[in-house]
């Protein structure tokens, strides 16, 4: 039975370690606080001896690969304190604007991590998501929620950025651990903050009309030429360019009106019969004479006319359009919702 006495030899940084009975060896680490992330994999020569390692005994080798194990012991850590992004003032509203990473040392849940938002004068503009491939945070331009705001006040044409109104932005944002493992929370805290600058690039639009649409009235034996009304549209960006205003004449009803091209100005150009066409939708575009292809941006115009002589009844059964709705008010009711004109009666 003296010749079945093992001895087992490993090197370096494994302590041998025979178990009672002397047949199964263990392999145990001879250093404290191994490292994975300075280096993952090890390979362990271990030697066998019988006769208790004495001389004559016979012995053999071989080779154990090890891998160390990963733990959530290193925090994650944006490269640079100060970013800077650069986004058009066009960019639109849920779209991703930007990407921005915190580097991890760790693997697998132990590198997730998740990105948010926590201060800056952007915070209402922006938000902030965390992509679970990547581990990017995609910054995008934050949605509203429509239905707590009433839609006269948030309008489809809805636009976040404004080069014009504001250049930029700067947001604080942070990127932090997940999955946390508390024996190492004194190696902490596992996040890290970074600051970054929102430039906003300016983008030539279009004239702006100061309503969407108008309301107007004319009487029906008014002369040829006959202002009508005026309308105004002016130019957002920070140029400041000239506005020409025109009507295409697509439609017949468009050839009953003309614009002064200056002043916005419109008259009329034929002479009217309300009996048989008591009001006209045309449309009126404005552009800047700067470009050389002009923006385009259009109001809806409805132009309603009326007798002189009329009783106020005819007058008040005449279809009149008021953001888009058809109404049928009183006489006191039509004057003060429209508030842009006074009837003669």
């Amino acid at each position: 039975m003296e010749n079945l006495k093992t001895q087992f030899t490993v090197e370096d940084l494994f302590i041998p370690w025979m178990h009672d009975t002397g047949y199964v060896g263990v392999i145990r680490t001879a250093l404290h606080n191994m490292d994975r992330e300075a280096r993952e994999h090890y390979s362990v020569v271990i030697q066998a001896k019988d006769m208790a390692g004495q001389v004559g005994g016979l012995s053999g080798s071989t080779t154990v690969n090890i891998t160390l194990t990963d733990v959530n012991d290193n925090p994650p850590r944006f490269p640079q304190k100060h970013y800077q992004l650069y986004v058009p003032e066009s960019a639109q509203v849920g779209s991703a604007v930007g990407k921005i990473k915190a580097n991890d040392a760790d693997t697998g849940s132990n590198a997730d991590m998740k990105y948010t938002i926590i201060n800056g004068d952007g915070s209402g503009v922006f938000s902030i998501s965390t992509d679970k491939e990547t581990r990017e945070g995609i910054l995008s331009l934050k949605k509203r929620k429509i239905e707590t705001i009433l839609l006269h006040l948030y309008p489809a044409t809805y636009k976040p950025l404004n080069y014009e109104k504001k250049k930029s932005y700067t947001l604080n944002i942070e990127g932090a651990n997940t999955h946390l493992d508390f024996r190492f929370s004194h190696l902490g805290p596992f996040k890290d903050v970074t600051m970054l600058k929102i430039i906003v690039g300016d983008v030539d639009e279009p004239p702006l009309f100061t309503m969407p649409s108008y309301v107007m009235e004319v009487y029906e034996n008014a002369k040829i030429g006959t202002p009508v009304g005026t309308v105004t549209a002016h130019d957002p960006d920070a140029a400041n360019s000239l506005v020409r205003y025109f009507i295409d004449h697509n439609t017949e009803e468009d050839r009953y009106f003309t614009i002064d091209a200056s002043t916005g100005t419109i008259k009329t150009a034929k002479i009217f019969d309300r009996e048989e066409t008591p009001w006209y939708n045309i449309t009126v575009a404005a552009s800047e004479i700067a470009l050389v292809r002009p923006h385009k941006e259009s109001s809806q115009i409805w132009a309603s006319e009326y007798k002189r002589d009329m009783d106020k009844l005819d007058c008040l059964q005449c279809r009149v359009m008021k953001s888009l709705r058809l109404e049928y008010l009183s006489y006191e009711e039509m004057l003060n919702k429209l508030g842009m004109f006074s009837l003669e009666m």
